[in-house]
């Protein structure tokens, strides 16, 4: 009896590796995870790149795959997890990749365990750091300190350790690639009978709606030079007073649609006389000052209506927690949700059955360009996620969760343009207030959405 190793013992075992690799690979495809990078090829340190647009669209997710029977002993391994933690620690928050350690097997299962504990078990990571610094480290290399140790234990937590041969890999992509919506396969079959259906011109005359519609702002807006060093100093000193929306210039010069007169706080700050000058030619001659300009004033029309706002998008809060749902008239008189609290019917890692998960807002994001002269307001609909109906939830987390509602079947002209009229009616129609209207509310004047015929 001899023993023969095919293409050489070497590469043998990387024919093993890679054997388990692709094993991986189906396995992670079944999940709708999709291989951008491999070290085969590129000749990377991170074995492989994934990305995967259904958990979060933007998040890497870095792979390395063992066909071994793996111990946390290993110095080999403990190297390369360090490395893998280097890269993370040097990430922003927001921009750090998910770690997944794939093994055919580990040795003392339970201390794996203790190790990669979702509950941050400090105790067994910084037993695993003192190992590492006293029996690994190389020279030249930093050690793992104080702070490398809680945030170790932040990794580990945040990573994952599968484990299962070739075959056990193999029959559980199989079984849930047969369930699956989100695997590679199915969702490419359902886009491409979205595209099938789609692909066809509809040949007849139609009316195309932007999702722009004009504004007419106040005929004059007022400029005077200020007393003031900054505009901190003027929000200081009249922070209990509601201070009309106003632009501070370098040169110490503040604009507003409101009058400088005596029922305006900011008259206490006017330096010098004050000058009225013609909007029309401010859209002319600074179409960005201009744009700034209008969009601080609407952002007040806004907020008296009681519409929060976070960045560009804006979105009616839950006050009242004890409802399901918040409701709002349309243009129509007709009840519609603009928010909605969702509960979990069964446990999960993120909440325990019953408990509320996240509130779901219908939002709007806008802007407010100037073009040719005139100024105009974009309106399109979004969708906005809080934790408590107010505060709202970001990264990974709200892309996770608007992956869950994106569905091209649904996100149809129709409704969409319902939803622009929706909020064109409660932001610029409605009477609706939850604060008393400015005086200078009544200088502002929307129009329809621009609309184009087509043949």
């Amino acid at each position: 009896m001899t023993i023969e190793f095919l293409y050489g013992r070497r590469e043998s075992l990387v024919g093993k590796s890679e054997a388990y690799k692709r094993s991986v690979r189906k396995y992670l495809e079944s999940f709708g995870f999709s291989q951008t990078t491999d070290s085969i090829v590129e000749g990377t340190f991170e074995d492989m790149v994934f990305f995967n647009p259904t958990i979060a669209s933007q998040k890497k997710f870095i792979i390395e795959a063992k066909a071994e029977n793996l111990s946390l002993k290993s110095r080999k391994l403990a190297r390369e997890l360090v490395k893998y933690f280097r890269l993370w620690q040097a990430k922003e928050p927001q921009d750090r990749f998910r770690f997944l350690l794939f093994a055919q097997a580990v040795k003392k299962p339970t201390e794996w365990e203790f190790l990669f504990s979702q509950t941050n078990n400090i105790s067994a990571v910084s037993k695993w750091c003192d190992w590492y610094n006293s029996s690994c480290l190389e020279t030249g290399e930093q050690p793992l300190v104080t702070q490398d140790i809680n945030d170790v234990a932040k990794f580990f937590a945040e990573s994952e350790v599968k484990v299962g041969n070739n075959v056990q890999l193999e029959t559980a992509a199989l079984e849930k690639e047969a369930k699956s919506a989100s695997s590679i396969s199915r969702t490419a079959e359902s886009l491409l009978n979205i595209i099938n259906k789609r692909r066809i011109p509809i040949m007849s005359k139609s009316t195309l709606i932007m999702n722009i519609l004009p504004i007419k702002a106040p005929e004059y807006y007022y400029t005077c030079n200020s007393t003031a060093s900054n505009k901190t100093e003027i929000y200081e000193g009249l922070k209990d007073q509601l201070i009309p929306p106003f632009i501070w210039r370098r040169d110490g010069n503040i604009m507003s649609f409101a009058k400088f007169d005596h029922h305006n706080p900011l008259s206490k700050y006017v330096k010098g006389p004050v000058t009225s000058l013609k909007t029309k030619e401010l859209q002319i001659q600074n179409p960005s000052l201009c744009s700034e300009l209008v969009n601080i004033h609407l952002r007040r029309i806004i907020w008296n209506r009681g519409v929060y706002r976070d960045e560009d998008i804006f979105y009616f809060p839950m006050l009242d927690k004890s409802k399901e749902k918040r409701m709002e008239s349309d243009q129509h008189g007709k009840k519609r949700w603009v928010v909605k609290k969702l509960v979990f019917t069964k446990d999960t890692e993120f909440a325990k059955r019953g408990e509320t998960n996240f509130f779901f807002h219908r939002a709007v994001e806008l802007g407010t360009p100037t073009y040719w002269g005139c100024s105009y307001v974009e309106l399109t609909p979004r969708k906005y996620y809080t934790f408590d109906g107010e505060t709202p939830i970001e990264g990974d987390t709200r892309a996770r969760i608007d992956a869950k509602f994106r569905n091209p079947y649904y996100d149809r002209s129709k409704s969409r343009i319902g939803l622009m009229r929706f909020w064109k009616f409660i932001l610029f129609e409605s009477k609706n207030y939850l604060k008393s209207p400015e005086e200078w509310f009544d200088g502002f004047k929307f129009g329809d959405f621009i609309s184009e015929q087509v043949n």
